[in-house]
């Protein structure tokens, strides 16, 4: 039985193994048509990967590089707002994410956020939510170093500096936890998206035969509030909040 079991562990690693040198091939592959500029090629590659259920910042970033060249802005958005939501302090994806957005029809001004919102916020998103995971881990050392300092060291000044770097360490600790867990449960939650109709027309209510509210355009990223029905209850960067209906839209 054991002898079996061995075997079949070892038929597991062996399967992720092979499944993974097929992912890096075909990474290779798309990028050599991507720099050759066969960007449907490439495209065709990329989200080949993509269905394996693979999800990773240079995919997302790659395949909105491809859209890009193709023109298809919406597209290229998308990928570019998913790549974010993985490690939103990525300077590349930020970049060309701008770049795409120069190319869409609407500019809408976003409602001035507070001091402390947008503090937080940029400090937030300083690191992806590994790496802030990673900073919980090296904090919560360094925490146990400093409360050994305050109760074994000898000397008052090793006490005094255990205790104050304890309380250093402890906030630091708890602010990476809270920014790891915000930042993981963000990447899971899809509760945006990007309108990929030429032109819609926002409503009041989830139908059709309700009160017209404004006009949105491909490419234009919402927040969705609710569903209904096949219709989302959306707000834009303006605050401005009303319905659409899903078909219209690409969550993420």
């Amino acid at each position: 039985m054991k002898r079996y079991t061995l075997l079949l562990i070892f038929a597991l690693f062996s399967l992720i193994g092979k499944t993974q040198e097929s992912i890096g091939n075909w990474f290779e592959q798309a990028n050599a048509a991507y720099n050759m500029g066969n960007y449907d090629s490439a495209k065709i590659v990329y989200e080949k990967i993509l269905a394996s259920e693979v999800e990773s910042v240079p995919l997302y970033f790659n395949l909105g590089n491809t859209y890009y060249k193709m023109r298809e802005y919406p597209m290229a958005i998308y990928y570019y707002e998913r790549a974010l939501k993985l490690d939103p302090s990525n300077e590349e994806v930020q970049t060309n994410l701008a770049i795409a957005n120069h190319a869409i029809v609407d500019k809408i001004e976003p409602v001035p956020q507070s001091f402390i919102v947008r503090g937080w916020r940029n400090v937030r998103a300083s690191f992806s939510g590994d790496q802030w995971a990673w900073c919980s881990i090296a904090t919560f050392a360094l925490l146990l170093v400093s409360l050994f300092l305050f109760l074994r060291s000898r000397k008052i000044g090793m006490r005094k500096l255990g205790f104050f770097a304890g309380i250093v360490f402890l906030l630091a600790f708890a602010l990476s936890v809270v920014f790891a867990a915000q930042l993981k449960n963000a990447s899971k939650t899809q509760d945006q998206a990007i309108i990929m109709a030429p032109t819609v027309t926002v409503k009041s209510s989830p139908n059709n035969a309700s009160v017209d509210l404004f006009v949105l355009h491909e490419g234009t990223k919402v927040t969705v509030l609710e569903s209904s029905n096949g219709w989302n209850k959306v707000r834009i960067a303006n605050g401005s909040v009303g319905w659409l209906e899903v078909d219209k839209m690409l969550s993420f």
